[in-house]
Parts: structure tokens; sequence; C-alpha cells
């Protein structure tokens, strides 16, 4: 058993009624591999369907079958309303959408700020005044000081290394 599959099982069962979580759920659970964050449940009025979150996926789980989704097809989303009978809309790229209108268990609102697409500020790059700190010392730097603060942003090299690689800011007392 993986340590993302037991993370996942416990945050999962402290918002899904256990007559939801059957033997081919958890099995469905262990193929995806994935560590899960935001959990809701929406009642479809013919059965339930489980919506969960990851780091890159989100996942939805009805019928037996479990269903992956990226989270950069999200075009767009909307909440609605919050849980009890809460309400949200997930439109992708694909022109698709999937609408749950009664989400009866989890906080919708919390799963929505999981999936919605996330755009990252481009620093404005002008000539700053002279002498204050941080200025850009040369323009051309500023796509890759942008890659690189990006490359932060999303955890692979600390906020330290992103100090040290960064020409922009001053090295004093380090």
């Amino acid at each position: 058993m993986s340590d993302n599959y037991s993370v996942s099982i416990q945050r999962i069962k402290k918002v899904v009624p256990k007559s939801l979580i059957t033997n081919d759920f958890e099995s469905a659970l262990k193929d995806t591999q994935d560590r899960m964050s935001q959990v809701i449940v929406n009642d479809n009025h013919r059965t339930k369907e489980i919506l969960m979150t990851s780091i890159h996926n989100f996942y939805r789980y009805v019928d037996g079958k479990m269903t992956c989704f990226k989270k950069d097809g999200v075009k767009d989303v909307k909440f609605i309303k919050g849980t009890p009978h809460g309400k949200l809309v997930i439109d992708f790229y694909n022109f698709s959408s999937l609408q749950l209108d009664d989400i009866v268990n989890g906080r919708a609102f919390d799963f929505i700020q999981d999936i919605k697409p996330k755009t990252i500020n481009h620093a404005g790059y002008d000539n700053t005044i002279r002498g204050e700190f941080p200025q850009l010392l040369d323009p051309d730097h500023a796509e890759e000081i942008d890659r690189l603060r990006r490359w932060m942003q999303d955890g692979h090299i600390s906020h330290y290394e992103y100090d040290d690689a960064n020409p922009v800011y001053p090295k004093a007392g380090k």
C-alpha cells in the first residue's frame, strides 16, 4: 500500500459516507497513484459521484468507473452555491462542461479553488529608479527571471536557490 493511497483514503473517509467507499472504489483509487486533496460528493439523482483533486489532475468516480481530467484542460469554473445542495460548473477547453447540481458532501468552494486555472503574474520590467533594489540589470534577463520564478513557485527550487540564481537581487550579507 503506497503512502499516497493511505493519505488519500484518510482524507476521503472524512468526507465521503462509508456506504460509498466500496472495494471497487478503493481499487480504482489505488490505480491512480495520486495523492488526493479536495473531495466532494455529488448526488445526480440516479447515483452518487465522488470527485477528488490531486496536484495535476482531478478525478470523477461514478458507477464503478474512475475518470481522470487534467487540471490544465480546465478553461473556467463557476461557483454557484455551497453545500448542502451545492452547485458548480466546470468548463473545459474542448468546449465540454461538467455541471454538478447537488453537492451533498465536501467543500465545493475549496474544490473549485484547487482546479481553477492559475495564472502567474508576469513582472513588469521597466527602468527602475536609479540606486533602488531590486532593479533589472539587463532587460534581456526578464524572460529568464520569469521562468526562474515559475520554477520556484512550482516547487522545483527553494526560495534561497531562487535568490542565488537571480541576478537582480543584491547579495549583501550572504
